[in-house]
């Protein structure tokens, strides 16, 4: 069975359960009125759980470490048998069994619903927070135990609590990461690249011509003819 029908097969039992209060106490109308009302809150919630999407039983099936599976496991079953039931015991028992439901499931959905669309999340949320809130009146009118009120009124304070929380994010799993080893290598030969690059880049140093200093002229020799001497200059 999936989580959805689990909720609504859990909270159909609560249904029956109320019903069978209602005979339980016919003699007294304002009892058996409160216990009509409990049951015809429960029966909305049946309705608007299974008017809502499949889509959004996947997201919570799919979210990390939830556990509202196992959550929904978790709920308590019904007394069998109402008949002997005190109206102390009756207010004990719809605690027992609202508060998993309200404060691990409800809550996760209405969270869930206000991340995804607006309108289903208040509607939904109403029609809990009301329930809650009525179970929360009756048990401090007529149950006349200071620690079932207590109970009935931190379940009411938990489930604002939950509301408030943030959704739970669904992420993709993360990447591998490669070795430290293999990280350094791609840097190193990155850096010889770059090395590479930059000495191509530069360009080759210009080399200072050094001026030449002017041949002094050697003196042009003249060759003779043998047995003449060389003529000479006369003075004048």
């Amino acid at each position: 069975m999936n989580m959805s029908g689990a909720i609504v097969e859990h909270q159909n039992s609560l249904v029956q359960f109320y019903r069978k209060l209602e005979e339980r106490f016919e003699e007294n109308s304002v009892i058996r009125t409160l216990w009509h009302d409990m049951a015809d809150d429960v029966s909305q919630q049946i309705q608007s759980i299974k008017s809502l999407p499949s889509s959004l039983w996947n997201q919570l099936k799919n979210t990390p470490d939830s556990g509202f599976e196992s959550a929904v496991k978790s709920v308590p079953s019904r007394p069998a048998n109402a008949a002997d039931i005190s109206l102390r015991n009756c207010f004990e028992i719809s605690i027992d069994l609202t508060e998993p439901v309200v404060l691990k499931i409800y809550a996760r959905l209405v969270r869930l619903l206000r991340k995804n669309s607006t309108a289903p999340a208040l509607n939904f949320y109403f029609l809990v927070k009301a329930y809650v809130a009525r179970l929360v009146r009756t048990t401090e009118s007529f149950s006349g135990d200071p620690l079932l009120i207590r109970r009935a009124q931190q379940l009411l304070l938990g489930f604002e609590k939950e509301v408030q929380e943030p959704a739970p994010e669904i992420k993709p799993p993360a990447p591998r990461t490669p070795p430290s080893n293999a990280k350094k290598a791609p840097a190193a030969g990155k850096a010889a690249s770059n090395t590479a690059k930059e000495t191509t880049k530069k360009p080759p140093k210009t080399v200072k011509a050094i001026p030449s200093k002017p041949a002094k002229a050697a003196p042009a020799k003249i060759k003779t003819l043998p047995g003449k001497k060389p003529a000479t200059t006369k003075r004048a």
